[in-house]
């Protein structure tokens, strides 16, 4: 059956760790998921937000997506702030050119009616600070043959990657993956026009794109990793910036040792890995040509 919080039609996904790391998971039966504030890439779910953007440059930006907005109205309004609706919703029903032009030519008023000042923009950023300590991600990947990964998630080739399954009978964590978006330019949270946009929405609407566009969208520079993330929140009983959550034995589908793993790090890790009987395990080796290949382990 289903499960109802599935949202792809994937079978497995890899996660790139350290033998140390690996040790842990396997004997804990728990994978970590870290706030963002951890993650080794700065530049990854942004610190800080609004950062070197001033309210009259939303403001600017706000008057040019309403100017576009008025001349194509979308079909679907039901996200924007309830006024705003109002007024698009008056459009598509036809108005005059006159009446259009009136409207145009008033965009001013509109925008100034949501003109953020520094305030409420500096109360933004706190929320977001408070947020960001809270969050949760867990980061996988679609494949166990990413090269550089191997060497900046797995202790350059001396780590491991485990296969995880998504079964739906136990309603795995990652079946609510989700892919991340590798864009060309900058994400909207870090532009004027980004934020115009958010403004124009529901409140509600705004809070949830905002997270989604922080969590789930990239840089093209990072396109090779292949990522998918899920993403959650603290639990009350949490202390750290990071939760460990259960690993279930099923979910374990194999373990790749890398090519450069210490024998007595392999050793511990087929060890531990007994705890997961229906876990293969695989030797990974770089051949002649530089690619990987993947060998049965013999244990």
């Amino acid at each position: 059956m289903r499960s109802q919080n599935r949202l792809h039609d994937r079978q497995n996904f890899f996660k790139y760790m350290s033998a140390d790391t690996a040790r842990k998971v396997l004997t804990n039966r728990t994978l970590r998921w870290s706030s963002p504030i951890l993650f080794n890439d700065p530049f990854d779910v942004p610190r800080e937000l609004l950062f070197g953007i001033t309210p009259d440059e939303v403001v600017h930006a706000s008057g040019r997506k309403m100017a576009q907005l008025i001349e194509n109205p979308p079909e679907d309004t039901t996200q924007y702030q309830p006024h705003l609706r109002m007024i698009l919703e008056a459009v598509k029903k036809g108005i005059s050119a006159e009446q259009k032009n009136k409207l145009l030519s008033g965009i001013n008023k509109i925008t100034n009616s949501l003109h953020p000042t520094s305030k409420s923009m500096d109360e933004l950023r706190d929320l977001w600070r408070t947020w960001l300590p809270d969050h949760r991600i867990l980061c996988l990947t679609e494949s166990p043959a990413h090269a550089a990964m191997w060497y900046h998630y797995a202790d350059k080739y001396s780590g491991v990657v485990l296969e995880l399954r998504c079964i739906d009978e136990i309603d795995s964590a990652w079946l609510a993956a989700r892919p991340v978006r590798y864009l060309e330019s900058k994400p909207a949270i870090y532009t004027a026009e980004g934020w115009a946009d958010l403004l124009f929405l529901h409140q509600d609407v705004a809070k949830k794109a905002m997270l989604d566009i922080a969590t789930y969208t990239k840089t093209q520079d990072w396109s090779y990793e292949s990522e998918w993330r899920v993403a959650s929140f603290k639990r009350s009983t949490d202390t750290g910036n990071f939760t460990d959550y259960k690993l279930d034995r099923q979910e374990l589908a194999a373990l790749y040792f890398g090519p450069m793993i210490k024998p007595e790090d392999r050793l511990s890790l087929v060890i531990a890995s007994g705890a997961y009987p229906t876990a293969q395990l695989w030797d990974v080796a770089i051949g002649m040509n530089c690619d990987f290949s993947f060998n049965a382990a013999n244990t």
